[in-house]
């Protein structure tokens, strides 16, 4: 893939932006469209979703990975364990810290919305050819990670880690 020169066209970057606020919102109405657990929001959703990926794992390590503070992460774990998705337990190591999972119902419902949206995007898509579709995912994944680096180089500067290697607490 060619690299982009120095310094890239500020009418693209504003491009750029504008087409991704543009896809948040029609992702943010495409989600409601498939509502499938209305106890629980879109964005806790996405929560139970990367700690499926990552379990088991502490809170402030799901938070890390998906660039939300404490609070924020707080506040979705509380709504998907009164949804009964998610389960924790005190850490053998450091009882302070929780182990968090999905539960079986959480997997459950995981697995029951992925297939609807599975369906619904395909039915959307029947001129795309499979090339397309792992192009457009490739170039996604890549703006993701760049974007989530640049998010990290920005807190290390605001706040940089402790002597001890640990990463900062928000």
């Amino acid at each position: 893939m060619d690299k982009f020169p120095d310094e890239l066209p500020d009418e693209q970057i504003t491009r750029l932006f504008d087409e991704l606020a543009r896809s948040a919102r029609i992702l943010r109405a495409f989600s409601h469209v498939d509502d499938t657990v209305p106890e629980v929001s879109n964005a806790s959703h996405h929560v139970l979703k990367t700690l499926e990926a990552r379990q088991p794992t502490h809170a402030a390590d799901l938070a890390h990975a998906l660039g939300i503070g404490a609070a924020s992460m707080s506040w979705h774990l509380a709504e998907l364990m009164a949804a009964g998705l998610v389960d924790k337990r005190p850490n053998d190591i450091d009882a302070r810290r929780q182990v968090l999972w999905v539960t079986e119902s959480g997997n459950d419902r995981l697995e029951a919305r992925d297939q609807l949206r599975r369906a619904r995007m395909a039915e959307l898509m029947p001129q795309w050819d499979e090339e397309q579709l792992a192009f457009l995912v490739r170039s996604l994944g890549e703006l993701n990670d760049t974007m989530m680096h640049g998010i990290k180089l920005h807190r290390d500067h605001d706040f940089p880690p402790a002597d001890d290697g640990s990463l900062p607490r928000e």
